[in-house]
């Protein structure tokens, strides 16, 4: 039998709690009855009653469960409660672990599974953080069908991790979902991730002039929260305390998202009621001040530290037509900030300009990176989908960014200006006009744009390019068209799975991304040429080619049929469609 001695320490004093007798897996038999420990409202902790009814041998690889039957006047109604993941169980006043799942398909009876407290403080052996979404075959593509589908494959990676339930019968009991100032749509990216979401208050701030050591320490049975995103707008996940070791605490004795090593924050919560449901009974619950910092996220359960501060990433939304100000932290992870920020982002659009028909969006923002470039981002974005169109690139972005494979990013602000219009804002490109076919090189070359905006009403725009300095004879290639239609060329042309490997190469892609608002105008010849490493060498001879093709195999090169001469942008106040291909000719300079 093991004894710990509890010990917490905040503002510089400490508190001596009772010792905690531990019970062994082994000494836990059928039958054996027992008292659990949560909270069903307010901060007073409460009992319940339990019975052992055997135990889930290798319910995951080495680990087995303990099934129980319990009982309370809140479970009888309902069934297992969302938010009671870690309530602590205990036999004969021993710690045996804590309540961490439950039985799925809307069962109302309260059988549950116990996590032994052996594998819990497990949990606080430092370790790897877990992989995320593998990124080696993602291309860097920023056109709207790859960016959806890196989008879905984070989204499937976070609901597979918070979701993942080893036996059939069983799933972790979910955490308590609760928010302040979140349209329901904008956190709809996590809908059956935690229980139903709840729009409560964080309640008041703390009065700095009647601070008590109870707010900073937990208990056994405590409600805590841990906030992914806080400030102006909130959303956290609550759940309940297991255990507390001096300065460690041990919280739901399931995972979180399983991510490993950590830096979130800890929170204390305060529950409101609890809420009876056939499919999902659970908690309502507030969070309060913070306690510490979240330092591991591992399968038996999260394990916490009190008294420390993690990192935040401040993000700041600035919506110039409402004069609205979003001042925001989230979390710090590469898997879950990208996804923060999302929500974030759509949140402030659909909270402010929904309401009032905004469709047309002009975004200028800039991601702060520790000793690298900025990522700037400058666009429209036009219709129905614009909202969720912007905050899903700004998400796969800071995807790709945190999930670069050369180091790790520290991003150390987020700051976003938006300008709204109650329109919609396109141009369809109906015809282009050139003089003639064929030029002289270096020749202007006078270009007409026959436009339609979304109205039906016709316009032009007239701009001059220079001729390629190409020999005569040469035939050669205008496309005029939109930056998705350019990037669809070059796709096909450029055939291979090319992804950054140094940071500044993929930063410098990012900032490169072509714009919504802008005609491109991409001269090619169909000439022999080589990409490499994110760079095109365009119109080579065959010597240079034959050199610098040495590793024709490798997925950071391909030969390429066609070669970009020249690439020009014409900015329009409009999200603009349609592409036009012209075949020209270079033709001989006659004597004068």
């Amino acid at each position: 039998m093991k004894r710990i001695l509890l010990m917490t320490a905040g503002l510089g004093f400490t508190l001596l709690l009772a010792a905690t007798d531990i019970m062994r897996l082994s000494e836990v038999k059928p039958g054996m009855q027992g008292e659990g420990k949560t909270i069903f409202k307010g901060s007073s902790v409460e009992s319940f009653r339990f019975k052992v009814l055997g135990i889930l041998d290798k319910f995951v690889s080495d680990k087995n469960l303990i099934i129980a039957e319990l009982s309370a006047p809140e479970l009888d109604e309902g069934g297992v409660i969302a938010g009671m993941s870690g309530s602590p169980a205990y036999i004969d006043g021993k710690l045996i672990g804590s309540v961490s799942y439950g039985l799925s398909n809307f069962a109302r009876k309260p059988i549950a599974g116990i996590t032994p407290i052996e594998d819990i403080l497990k949990v606080g052996a430092a370790g790897a953080p877990v992989p995320s979404v593998e990124i080696s075959d993602i291309k860097i593509d920023f056109g709207r069908q790859n960016v959806r589908h890196v989008a879905e494959l984070i989204r499937a990676e976070l609901s597979g991790r918070l979701n993942y339930a080893p036996a059939r019968s069983f799933e972790p009991i979910k955490l308590v979902a609760s928010s302040s100032g979140f349209h329901s749509e904008a956190v709809s990216f996590l809908q059956g991730m935690f229980s139903p979401l709840q729009s409560l208050g964080a309640g008041s701030d703390v009065d700095k002039g009647k601070l008590s050591p109870e707010m900073f320490t937990v208990r056994p049975a405590d409600a805590v929260a841990i906030p992914l995103i806080r400030g102006d707008a909130s959303y956290t996940a609550t759940g309940t305390v297991t255990h507390v070791d001096g300065q460690k605490v041990y919280i739901f004795g399931h995972p979180f998202f399983n991510l490993g090593t950590v830096d979130f924050p800890l929170h204390r919560a305060e529950v409101i009621s609890v809420v009876p449901s056939y499919e999902n009974s659970f908690k309502l619950a507030t969070t309060r001040n913070q306690v510490g910092a979240v330092r591991q996220d591992r399968f038996s359960g999260v394990q916490a530290e009190l008294g420390k501060a993690p990192y935040m990433i401040p993000l700041k939304i600035f919506l110039k037509n409402r004069n609205r100000h979003f001042n925001l932290e989230v979390v710090n992870h590469a898997l879950l900030t990208p996804v923060l920020t999302y929500i974030s982002l759509l949140n402030a659009l659909l909270a402010e300009y929904q309401e009032f028909g905004f469709q047309s969006i002009a975004v200028s923002g800039k991601i702060f990176i520790e000793n690298e470039d900025n990522v700037v981002l400058s666009d429209l974005f036009s219709g129905t989908s614009a909202f969720d169109e912007f905050s899903t690139l700004v998400m796969v972005i800071n995807y790709f960014l945190m999930n670069n494979r050369e180091k790790d990013v520290k991003i150390q602000k987020m700051d976003f200006e938006i300008s709204g219009r109650e329109t919609i804002q396109k141009a369809e490109l109906q015809n282009v006009l050139i003089d003639k076919v064929s030029y002289l090189a270096q020749e202007p070359m006078n270009i007409e744009m026959k436009l339609k905006n979304e109205k039906g009403t016709e316009f032009s725009e007239k701009l001059t390019i220079p001729t390629p300095n190409l020999k005569p004879g040469t035939t050669f290639y205008l496309m005029v068209a939109d930056a998705a239609e350019v990037t669809e060329f070059d796709t096909k042309a450029i055939k291979t799975t090319y992804f950054p490997s140094n940071l500044g190469a993929l930063i410098r892609a990012i900032n490169n991304i072509r714009k919504n608002n802008r005609i491109y105008l991409k001269v090619f010849v169909p000439a022999h040429g080589i990409f490499i490493r994110g760079f095109e060498y365009s119109y080579l001879p065959s010597s240079v080619g034959n050199v610098l093709l040495y590793n024709s195999l490798g997925k950071d090169q391909a030969n390429m049929a066609l070669s970009t001469v020249a690439e020009y942008q014409y900015e329009l106040p409009a999200v603009v469609s349609g592409r036009k291909i012209f075949k020209l000719r270079i033709k001989e300079r006659k004597n004068e």
